[in-house]
């Protein structure tokens, strides 16, 4: 396990926010998944396979990317199949991830003073 991940959010092309975090979380939705039990009493499988992916994490950010993300979300987002994305996720400094379409779900801030701010976030996969 990482003892910090860095999770890059660009909300358009070539404008980002770098989070860091040290409890991401990645739920898998199989929306397709139905499980059905036959007359003769065997259980039988349909799976037609991952759909989508959650991801959540927190992490401390500065005021003005704080209020970047304010200003961000506020805003009409044009989701076009390309952006926003997660371009990385460094899973443990060598290995990573990139371009994940997504949409921010969930958003909630808290000011922990000093010009610093607690997010929690809430990435959803989604396919165009």
């Amino acid at each position: 396990m990482a003892d910090v991940y860095q999770v890059i959010y660009e909300y358009i092309n070539g404008s980002s926010i770098s989070f860091k975090t040290n409890n991401l979380k990645i739920q898998y939705k199989r929306h397709g998944l139905s499980i059905t039990r036959r007359p003769d009493g065997k259980l039988y499988v349909d799976d037609p396979g991952v759909e989508q992916r959650i991801f959540t994490c927190t992490a401390l950010i500065s005021g003005d990317t704080m209020d970047t993300l304010d200003g961000v979300q506020m805003a009409a987002i044009t989701y076009d199949g390309t952006y926003p994305r997660l371009t990385k996720i460094n899973w443990d400094g060598d290995s990573s991830e990139s371009n994940i379409t997504v949409a921010l779900t969930g958003l909630t801030t808290l000011d922990k003073g000093a010009g610093w701010w607690e997010v929690q976030l809430e990435f959803s996969e989604y396919t165009a």
